[in-house]
This record gives C-alpha cells, structure tokens and sequence, in this order.
C-alpha cells in the first residue's frame, strides 16, 4: 500500500490520540490534585468521608453554573469578565424585585430580552428594508416601555418570588446582551467591553440599594440554595449546555467561530449572531449563579460575586479549553470547576495560609494554559 493512502488514516488516529488526550487531561489533574492531598493525613481523614465528600459539590456549585457559560464564550476566543458583578446585580435585582418595587432601570433591563428579540422578529420581515428598521425600532422600544412599567407595577403590588426569579434572570441576559453587541457590533475587544460591564454592574447593584443588601427573601427561595437542589441545578445547567454545545446547530457554529472565525464567516455563519448568543448565555448563567448564591443564605449582598469571574474562567481553562477559541468542552468546565473546589479545600485541611492560597491557584493556572500554548507550537 502506498505512502500517500497510509497518510490519511495516519492524520486520523493523530486527531483522534489528540481529542481523547484533551478529553481525558482534566480528569487526570482532579486525579492527581486528590493523589497529591491524600499524601498528608489531615486531607485523607477528613476529604474521603460521605459527610465531606457532598460539600465539594456544593462549595463549586455557582462555579459551575457560571463556568458553563464562560465555556460558550471562550470558545468564540472571547473572554467575559463581568460575571461576577452580574451575579452581584442579578441577586439585588431578585430581592427587590421580590421585595419591593425595583428601581426603574433593572425593570427595564428586564424587559429589554423580549423587547430585543421582538424588534429582531420585525426587522427580518418583509422588504422594504428602511420601513422594517423604523418598524422594528418601534416596536422595540414600545414593548421596552410597556414591560418595564408592568414589572413596576406588579412589583409595587407585591410580585412575589417567581417574577424576582424572571426579573433577575433577564436581568443576567440583558446584560450579556450588552456585551455581546458591543463586542459584535462596536467591535471593542471582549476584554474591554467586558471590564466596562463588570464595573458599571458592580456601581448598579450599589446604586440600587444604596450599598446595603436585601434581607427578607422568601423561605422558598432558600430551597435550592443548598444540598440537593443546588447539586440538581448545577448538574441540570451542565447537562443542558453541553448538550446545546455539542448537539445542535448553534454549539458547532460557536465552535467554528472559535475555530477560525474568518473561515466561519465565509461558510455562511452569522458571526455576530452567535457571538452575541455566546455572550447572552453567559449572562444567564450568572444570573442562575447569583439565585442560588442568593437562595444560599436568603440575603442579596451587594459584594457577592467578587472574583467569580476569575473562577470560572480559571475552571474554563483548567478543564481543558484553549483562551484561542475553537477547543474546549462543558464537561471539562465541570471538572475544573471540581478541582479548584478541591484545591481551595485541600489547602486548608492541609494547614496552608490563607495568604498563599490565591498563589498557588494561580500558579496551577498559569502551567495550565502554558501547557495548552505549548501543545499548540507542538501542532503548529
């Protein structure tokens, strides 16, 4: 058999030996972080219990919901920094959409998700095009003033927990709307639109309340804040993104984007569109992170969310996605988001100082994406 009917099946197992390396690398760092812990006897006798084993799951919860959105952006090559005061903003916005009539503009930031995709719906209509902006532009705007002063409305009536929930969550999607649109459409670098968001949502949330939190939450609402719930949430949010990710049209479009964006463009992909989706959904997932930070204790605290951003994106990287774009997985997200948690809790069981914690995360993520950017000059 010839040289050149060889080659093909060659580059095949050459792909294939790749993705299972990337697939299975994460694993084997949560593997190896237990291994090394497990050498020091505090870390064995207490880490490897049924009692202390569930509380891992529960302290990485909210880090794998954000992660999970952090994941779709990344692999656009993007970056979202502004999960962290999302989820801030998100919590106030449940519990005084919950509690008591919400300032004017988190109404309105809630109503801005249907009032967007209503004027999206209006503005692929029938031809001409210049009357179908003007139209889609008003009924934008129409239905972003109706919403808003119905959400007012209903909240100063007493809304109860499940419009705080809807409010809170389009909220979070809003936002990441936001981002995305101004990434695609104002083409500013993710890092910079992102930056700008995280400190205007962090200045919002403190606006909103004048910088005290929101106590007074529903008993229900405590529900889902821990055990169980939190663990079927977080689980549920990983499920459902690695399933959109990998299965459907929009998950393979992302990738592609990520991939080479160029080539993705010239195929036929809207590229905006799915990185504004990208985006969207990661502002939904801090919003779903910042109701089971809140449901946790029952408190919206104007601090929550500090460094969540760094987390995720730490998770992201640790489960095995490039910071280039186009490589990456949900499961791997869930995974990195499992090490860290056990990183933070083997650090203390060990006896290590607080003050050098952050040090060695930090240096665990560096290697990692060292190794990542090595692997790449390897291939290239």
């Amino acid at each position: 058999m010839s040289h050149d009917a060889l080659e093909p099946s060659t580059c095949s197992r050459a792909r294939w030996a790749e993705g299972f390396a990337r697939l299975v690398r994460p694993w084997l760092g949560l593997a190896l972080v237990c291994a090394g812990f497990s050498l020091h006897p505090k870390f064995l006798q207490t880490f490897w219990t049924q009692d202390y084993l569930p509380n891992i799951i529960q302290q990485a919860g909210t880090n794998i919901v954000v992660a999970v959105g952090m994941t779709f952006v990344i692999m656009t090559g993007g970056i979202d920094l502004s999960v962290g005061s999302l989820m801030a903003l998100c919590g106030v916005s449940l519990g005084l959409a919950t509690t008591a009539s919400p300032p004017p503009f988190i109404a309105y930031a809630a109503a801005g998700p249907p009032a967007f995709l209503a004027a999206m719906a209006v503005s692929r209509g029938a031809p001409p095009r210049s009357a179908r902006t003007g139209l889609a532009a008003a009924v934008g705007v129409g239905l972003l003033v109706l919403i808003g002063q119905a959400i007012i409305h209903v909240c100063s009536s007493g809304a109860g927990l499940a419009l705080g929930l809807g409010v809170a969550l389009s909220v979070g999607i809003c936002c990441g709307l936001i981002n995305g649109l101004v990434v695609t459409r104002g083409s500013v670098p993710p890092f910079v639109a992102t930056l700008g968001m995280l400190t205007a949502a962090r200045g919002l949330t403190v606006y909103a309340t004048d910088g005290n939190s929101v106590s007074g939450l529903p008993e229900g609402l405590g529900l889902v804040g821990q055990g169980t719930p939190l663990i079927a949430v977080a689980l549920a949010c990983t499920a459902i993104g690695a399933l959109v990710l990998t299965r459907t049209r929009m998950g393979r479009y992302i990738t592609a984007i990520g991939g080479n964006e160029e080539a993705a463009r010239l195929s036929g992909v809207n590229v905006a569109l799915y990185k504004t989706i990208a985006y969207s959904i990661s502002g939904l997932t801090a919003a779903v992170a910042a109701v089971l930070l809140t449901a946790k204790f029952r408190l919206a605290d104007t601090g929550a969310g500090a460094n969540a951003e760094l987390s995720a994106i730490a998770a992201v990287v640790i489960g095995g996605a490039s910071l280039s774009g186009g490589q990456g997985s949900v499961a791997g997200s869930l995974v990195g988001a499992l090490t860290i948690a056990v990183l933070n809790a083997g650090l203390v069981l060990v006896g290590i100082p607080d003050t050098l914690q952050g040090v060695i995360i930090g240096a665990v993520i560096i290697v990692t994406v060292l190794i990542d950017q090595l692997q790449r000059r390897a291939r290239g």
